[in-house]
């Protein structure tokens, strides 16, 4: 079986969301074997799209700089913290986050998410740290 979607790293196209067709391998099919992807492409002076599918970058993407898409934040035992990103999202935002295992139990959770930054807490005994990607949130109108 295919591997169908990818949240990350893909050799072609950077980090991001990737969904391939029904037969096609996510990890290094051609762009035109991918349903869906938020890799807009960009080139030249203006890196940054806005709209649907599209990453948030948490720095860059303007003039001739390209946009970092991943943050990574450490956060102290029992404490919070904050995950910034540029405020080219929409009114909702979806937060995607992925932390090394660690060798007490606890969790970390997004909350307070606005234009700029969400709250990032670690209720682990541990200090830990976690890689931020940010999404515009998507409408109902803009699925078919």
């Amino acid at each position: 079986m295919a591997n169908r979607i990818l949240m990350g790293n893909r050799s072609t196209g950077g980090y991001g969301l990737y969904v391939s067709r029904l037969t096609s391998n996510v990890l290094d099919c051609a762009n035109d074997k991918l349903m869906f992807n938020t890799n807009s492409g960009e080139s030249g002076s203006s890196f940054f799209s806005a709209g649907h599918f599209q990453v948030v970058p948490n720095a860059g993407g303007t003039g001739g700089t390209a946009p970092t898409v991943v943050s990574s934040t450490t956060i102290s035992a029992n404490s919070t913290g904050t995950a910034s990103y540029q405020n080219y999202a929409g009114t909702k935002v979806l937060m995607w986050g992925i932390s090394a295992p660690v060798g007490t139990a606890g969790t970390y959770a997004y909350s307070s998410i606005g234009s700029t930054s969400a709250t990032l807490a670690n209720t682990n005994a541990s200090s830990r740290t976690i890689t931020n990607v940010s999404f515009n949130f998507l409408s109902t109108s803009a699925l078919f």
